[in-house]
């Protein structure tokens, strides 16, 4: 099945690179008795796993094809590499896309970029980074123990695309109606995107969660590969207060759906978009 929506001109489609097991490995607070609640409320075994998404996006507007991330590639699993397939489904070769939109450098968003030799899969392409991002993730002083490979497949990227990386403010209007939105804490330059078209609006929010089950019902929770708890937490606290006074549609990386955040008891909730937006395709 393939999801796309419409935001005014811009067509927004779902690439599933794969799924992972979501479980108390990933975010250890699931493991309480809330955890089990908030995956019994889920139609879920109470100890998991849920089975979340790796997802990029392709963005269609005028002449132009966009990605926005390019999934794992092979960097975590054959079977979760899967974005390059779904493009190919949609009629459109790797040489097709102008640009790519990157959110972060974890190896789950970039390694797509690359085959399975390191080598660049998209010849045309302008990669657009955050500077922030860039900066940490290029330098080998800042690069935690435990992240090795993102480090590893930033410099590839940096090779392979040389010449066609263009790093903007974090905060950046990349082209009319599409922004880099900073959503720090996840990585240092962690963002999402934004489109907007007249009122139509919507966030691809990245990881600002990992687990809706979990996070809409506990956004106070983290998982163990943010990289600044703390700052995750609040970012992504003071982001769904903000959008639950808001029109704006989210959708992410590692996520199920698109709709509207709304309060809901003491946390929050995604209400559905409705369907005359979306296009669904077998």
């Amino acid at each position: 099945m393939t999801t796309a929506i419409h935001i005014g001109r811009f067509k927004m489609t779902w690439l599933l690179g794969g799924v992972f097991p979501f479980t108390a490995d990933f975010m250890p607070a699931v493991a309480s008795a809330q955890g089990q609640r908030n995956f019994a409320a889920a139609g879920l075994p109470i100890e998991g796993p849920s089975f979340e998404p790796f997802h990029a996006f392709a963005i269609e507007w005028d002449d132009h094809l966009w990605l926005l991330d390019a999934g794992p590639g092979l960097e975590e699993g054959p079977d979760r590499g899967e974005v390059l397939n779904e493009l190919r489904a949609l009629g459109h070769a790797p040489e097709d896309v102008d640009a790519i939109v990157i959110t972060h450098l974890h190896k789950d968003h970039t390694g797509g970029l690359l085959t399975a030799e390191g080598k660049a899969i998209y010849p045309n392409a302008t990669i657009y980074v955050g500077e922030t991002e860039m900066a940490f993730w290029t330098n080998p002083d800042h690069v935690p123990a435990a992240n090795p490979r993102d480090h590893e497949v930033a410099l590839l990227m940096q090779a392979q695309y040389q010449g066609r990386i263009e790093v903007l403010a974090d905060d950046a209007v990349i082209r009319p109606g599409i922004s880099f939105v900073p959503l720090p804490g996840h990585s240092p330059g962690h963002n999402g995107v934004l489109l907007e078209d007249g009122d139509a609006r919507l966030l691809m929010w990245s990881d600002l969660m990992h687990s809706a089950a979990q996070q809409f019902n506990n956004p106070e929770w983290s998982v163990v590969v943010d990289l600044d708890p703390e700052r995750a937490i609040e970012t992504r606290l003071a982001l769904l207060e903000r959008l639950a006074e808001e029109e704006t549609l989210v959708a992410g990386s590692h996520t199920q759906g698109v709709g509207k955040v709304r309060r809901h008891a003491s946390a929050y909730k995604l209400v559905p978009a409705e369907g005359g937006v979306f296009e669904r395709s077998q």
